[in-house]
């Protein structure tokens, strides 16, 4: 499907509309682009994937609500951007998976309306200025790329099942909007509280390295439930935004980068790059680097360079 993205910041923040549709700055002005997803891409949402850990806080037997439009209908999603030049200079627009930091961190609330703030001493100050009719105003940071929507999902129901005015997480935090407009004395702290294992804090090299891995065997692992078979998991690397059809056989030491398509049929052996390319039925690649081209079906490719081609 092809939708709209709208970007323009003004002063601090943005607001982005519901599933990353539409960004307005607070004067409703626009600046259009046209954005090509399709519809069994998956770096737009990972609902359903296991958790392999979870918080003590949340084994508690809760009142859940029956489904979760309340998160969408009452939920503010506010994401602050984290720097850390001791990790990596521009740390929010990283790119992990062929997506950036902060673009993972707004996918697990995208069905939120959201606004990015800028990093500052006083956060607190500046959600006080936000002008929103929503009961609850979730508050993340953009060096946790691996909180995901099941994670909001199940913090926001314990908050809601609770009826608590305001929840510390171990990043970001949780408050009630009519609690932080009628309490001006109201702190918080960006770190320091209940422990939810998916917003580990990337602020060193190793902590990003293991975000990296994560995020990877995610990817991988959705593609291995959709009928795609993967030898070698481990050294096999795909983009957030690859799409591979079911019956494609990959083998180890491949790397799939940006919009790249593999359609079925197809076999990739051993030491394949394919960036922003499309890969058509029954191929068959092997060593080759595969650069803003297209191949044929049937196609048989070996140890090539193909830049910007169509074969």
């Amino acid at each position: 499907m092809i939708f709209k993205e709208i970007l323009l910041i003004l002063n601090f923040y943005y607001i982005v509309d519901k599933k990353f549709q539409k960004i307005y700055n607070l004067n409703m002005e626009t600046i259009e682009m046209e954005t090509l997803v399709l519809e069994n891409q998956i770096s737009f949402d990972f609902e359903g994937l296991e958790e392999k850990e979870e918080s003590l806080l949340f084994t508690e037997n809760l009142i859940k609500p029956l489904n979760h439009d309340y998160i969408k209908e009452e939920v503010l999603f506010v994401v602050v951007k984290a720097y850390n030049d001791d990790v990596a200079k521009n740390l929010p627009n990283l790119k992990l998976c062929g997506k950036k930091m902060i673009d993972w961190v707004l996918l697990s609330g995208s069905c939120c309306q959201q606004i990015v703030l800028e990093d500052c001493q006083d956060i607190i100050s500046k959600l006080r200025g936000i002008n929103t009719d929503k009961k609850y105003i979730a508050v993340f940071y953009s060096d946790t790329p691996l909180f995901d929507k099941a994670s909001f999902f199940k913090v926001m129901d314990y908050f809601a099942s609770k009826s608590m005015n305001y929840l510390q997480l171990s990043r970001g935090f949780i408050v009630k909007s009519e609690f932080l407009k009628n309490n001006p004395n109201f702190i918080s702290s960006a770190t320091g509280g209940n422990e939810v294992t998916t917003l580990l804090r990337c602020d060193s090299s190793s902590s990003l390295s293991y975000a990296y891995q994560v995020l990877n065997e995610r990817i991988v692992d959705y593609h291995l439930r959709n009928g795609v078979s993967i030898f070698g998991k481990s050294t096999v690397f795909i983009d957030a935004d690859v799409e591979i059809d079911s019956t494609v056989v990959i083998y180890p030491n491949n790397i799939l980068k940006g919009e790249s398509v593999i359609s079925s049929g197809s076999i990739l052996e051993s030491g394949n790059i394919i960036d922003n390319s499309i890969v058509l039925n029954d191929c068959k690649v092997c060593g080759s680097i595969i650069k803003d081209s297209k191949i044929s079906s049937g196609a048989k490719i070996e140890f090539e360079k193909i830049l910007s081609e169509a074969r």
